[in-house]
């Protein structure tokens, strides 16, 4: 996944009002920094289904600087 489709996801995710979901093979671990998820559940395939909260995966792709995205809440509108 690019970091521009994952972006994408966050922020339709965010609007959804709902959480991140990310799928990874067992043992493959996340980049750096990356936030932690909620592990929801294990494939007999290998692999790992993870919820994440949107908000934090569009704030590390800002960090690292794979993406220039602001977000802002009902107080900064």
């Amino acid at each position: 996944m690019t970091p521009q489709k994952m972006a994408a996801e966050a922020l339709a995710a965010i609007q959804a009002g709902t959480r991140l979901t990310l799928v990874r093979m067992r043992g493959q671990k996340p980049p750096p920094k990356f936030p932690r998820g909620e592990l929801m559940c294990e494939n007999h395939d290998g692999r790992n289904v993870y919820s994440y909260d949107p908000a934090k995966v569009i704030s590390w792709l800002n960090a690292h600087r794979l993406v220039a995205i602001e977000i802002m809440n009902d107080e900064q509108k």
